[in-house]
């Protein structure tokens, strides 16, 4: 997997504290970011829609402790943990994007390492059942690129060639990132797996299956059972089998009791 093969991908500590000034409360309050990453789905949302401001109103150093946190949390083993952690990246992107003033400067500081954190996740075999995150966060930051919404140079363009872009770049650099960690793939398969990853024709389901097609190439994938990258779907038919059978049922009259009967299918 990528983590492993890239030393400078750190695993930070489960005791991280930063200052955040939450204006919810309008005072200065100590976040155990361990416990941030335990909340609830309805405390994670509040955190995003009334603290969010004052991320980009704290010293660089401890923003970069808020994200690096959030990034230990998608890559801890304990599922609820990385759940909430992909869930939270995932609002936090939503959130920048929304947010002009500090969109450009968040990608030019951020993006192509949780790209790179997002692939070390999803290529690591032990967070299987994250995937339709993942395939939801690489699609969304690879979108952004792709439609030129990344304003600011990912690059340092001293140290590349004239009229160089974004998408330009990024191709290059997942390619180089991808190679050298699976020597099994072909330039080729690489290379076409990245036009896919930034084809913005393919809706989120599609962009799940060009993700778990190329999971399965890989060799550290292809002996194993990979039944967890098909949860959705096998949720999905289960859903309609019992749909199916409820209505069978419920075209025989007295067959199914009116507290028998489940609302939310």
């Amino acid at each position: 997997m990528l983590c492993c093969l890239y030393p400078h991908i750190r695993t930070y500590h489960i005791h991280i504290y930063t200052y955040v000034p939450c204006t919810t409360y309008g005072v200065r309050q100590q976040i155990n970011m361990t416990n941030l990453c335990r909340v609830t789905q309805p405390n994670k949302q509040a955190i995003n829609r009334h603290c969010f401001p004052a991320l980009f109103n704290i010293p660089p150093e401890h923003q970069k402790l808020v994200v690096h946190s959030v990034v230990w949390a998608m890559k801890h083993t304990e599922r609820n943990i990385s759940d909430t952690g992909l869930e939270i990246l995932n609002e936090l992107l939503q959130n920048v994007g929304q947010t002009p003033n500090v969109a450009q400067g968040f990608y030019q500081q951020y993006l192509l390492s949780l790209i790179q954190d997002v692939f070390a996740v999803m290529t690591d075999r032990l967070h299987k059942s994250g995937f339709k995150m993942h395939a939801t966060l690489l699609r969304q930051m690879f979108h952004l690129v792709q439609m030129n919404q990344v304003t600011v140079p990912l690059f340092d363009p001293a140290s590349q060639p004239a009229g160089q872009t974004n998408p330009a770049f990024l191709r290059a650099h997942v390619s180089t990132l991808l190679l050298s960690s699976f020597p099994n793939l072909t330039k080729t398969q690489v290379t076409k797996f990245i036009e896919g990853m930034l084809n913005l024709q393919m809706d989120l389901p599609t962009f799940k299956t060009h993700l778990r097609d190329f999971l399965i190439e890989l060799k550290e994938f292809s002996s194993e059972d990979n039944s967890a990258l098909y949860t959705e779907e096998k949720e999905r038919e289960r859903q309609q089998h019992r749909q199916q059978m409820l209505a069978q049922r419920q075209a025989v009259p007295g067959m199914v009791k009116p507290a028998d009967i489940d609302e939310d299918l």
